[in-house]
C-alpha cells in the first residue's frame, strides 16, 4: 500500500482524499497526501472533506494534525482505539452524501457495526448525490454484495443555510459478494422523489416538478410519486428520478433546486438526464459506477458492472484504487455501454 500520494493524479478532486483515506484507514497504514486539489479555484481541504476525514478517524482511531481548511498537504497516523460511532458538523451547505460515501468505502473493510451521525450539511445539493439518490441507487446495489446500509433524515438542508441531521448506519457484514451488474432487464417502476422545504408548499412546487417531469418522458408504467414538503433552515428543492429494472438494477438521476429556475425546468432537466440513461442498456448510471470501484475492489473475486459512459471521475477512482489494492480493474466498450471488470 502506498504511503505517500500526490493527489493532483486524474481530475485531482475530492474523491481522491476520501478514497485514500478510508483506504489507508482501513489497513491502519499511515499516510501522507499532498497536492490536495491543487488544481481547483479554491485549492486545498474544503468543509465536507475535513468532516468525511473527521468521521473515518473517529472510526478508526487515525489521528492527523493538519487538518484545517485550505490545507494541501494531510498526514494520518495510528494512534487511538476504534469506535462505532461518529458525528460530524457541517457548518457549511457541503454535501452529507460525499461524507457518507467516504464512510461507506472504509465500512467495507469493517466487520463491525458503524453509527454516523451528521448535523448540518445539504441533503439536497449541487454536484453531489441527493439523499433519496443515496438510500434508493446507492444503498440498494450494494445491498446486492450484502451489505447493508441505511440512511434517514430528521432534518433536511439546501443550499446556503444547509442544517440537515441525517443518521447512517453500516450494518455488520460477514460474507460480502461480488456485484455482478450486467444485464438491467426491463424497467418495472420509475419512483419520483419531489422533496421540497414547507414554505414552497403553496405554490406546489414539488408536485409541478414531478408533474413536469412525467409529462416529458411519457412512458406507460407503474410510477410511484413520493411529493415531499420538509422542514429546512431555508428554501430549497430537489428532484430525484429512480429506475427500478427486473434484474433488481437500480438507476437514479437527481436535479437540485437553485434561485430562480422554475419547478418545470428542474423536471425538464431531469428528464433530459433520465434519457441519456435509458437510451444504453447499462445497468449502473454514471455515477454510481464512481462509487462501486472501491467496494469491487475490496470484495474478493470477480465484480463486473456495465454503465452509460466511463467519466474522468471514473478513470480516476480506477487509477487512485490500483495504487492501494493490487486488484486488475479495467473497462471497454461494448455496443451502447461500457463494462467495467474487477478481477
Amino acid at each position: 500500500m502506498t504511503s505517500e500520494l500526490d493527489c493532483s493524479i486524474g481530475e485531482g478532486g475530492g474523491s481522491i482524499i476520501r478514497i485514500s483515506v478510508a483506504l489507508a484507514a482501513g489497513k491502519n497504514s499511515k499516510l501522507t497526501l499532498y497536492n490536495i486539489r491543487s488544481n481547483r479555484s479554491n485549492p486545498g481541504l474544503r468543509a465536507q472533506h475535513i468532516e468525511a476525514i473527521s468521521a473515518i478517524k473517529q472510526f478508526s482511531g487515525m489521528s492527523s494534525l493538519d487538518l484545517q481548511v485550505g490545507n494541501s498537504q494531510l498526514t494520518l497516523t495510528k494512534e487511538k482505539e476504534e469506535n462505532n460511532v461518529a458525528s460530524v458538523n457541517i457548518k457549511t451547505a457541503g454535501s452529507i452524501g460525499l461524507v457518507t460515501q467516504a464512510v461507506m468505502f472504509y465500512s467495507f473493510s469493517q466487520k463491525r457495526d458503524l453509527e454516523l451521525v451528521i448535523n448540518g450539511g445539504a441533503t439536497h445539493g449541487k454536484w453531489a448525490p441527493s439523499i433519496e439518490y443515496i438510500q434508493n441507487v446507492t444503498n440498494k446495489i450494494v445491498s446486492k454484495m450484502n451489505k447493508k446500509i441505511t440512511l434517514s433524515s430528521s432534518r433536511y438542508g439546501f443550499f446556503p443555510k444547509g442544517g440537515s441531521k441525517v443518521q447512517c448506519n453500516f450494518s455488520k457484514h460477514n460474507n460480502l459478494t461480488p456485484l455482478n451488474l450486467v444485464e438491467r432487464g426491463e424497467l418495472e417502476k420509475i419512483e419520483i422523489y419531489s422533496t421540497v422545504s414547507k414554505d414552497l408548499a403553496e405554490r406546489q412546487v414539488a408536485e409541478r416538478q414531478s408533474k413536469s417531469f412525467l409529462k416529458e418522458i411519457n412512458i406507460s408504467v407503474e410510477v410511484v410519486e413520493n411529493i415531499n414538503y420538509v422542514d429546512s433552515l431555508c428554501s430549497g428543492t430537489g428532484l430525484t428520478i429512480v429506475d427500478c429494472y427486473s434484474s433488481g438494477a437500480r438507476m437514479g438521476c437527481f436535479i437540485p433546486g437553485e434561485r430562480k429556475l422554475p419547478a418545470e425546468k428542474i423536471g425538464s432537466l431531469c428528464a433530459n438526464l433520465w434519457r441519456k440513461n435509458s437510451s444504453s442498456s447499462a445497468s449502473v448510471d454514471a455515477y454510481a459506477a464512481d462509487q462501486m470501484i472501491v467496494p469491487m475492489a475490496l470484495v474478493e473475486g470477480k465484480s463486473e458492472i456495465t454503465t452509460t459512459e466511463i467519466t474522468n471521475h471514473t478513470r480516476t477512482n480506477i487509477q487512485l484504487v490500483q495504487k492501494f489494492i493490487k486488484r486488475d480493474i479495467t473497462f471497454s466498450r461494448e455496443k451502447d455501454c461500457f463494462s467495467i471488470i474487477v478481477n
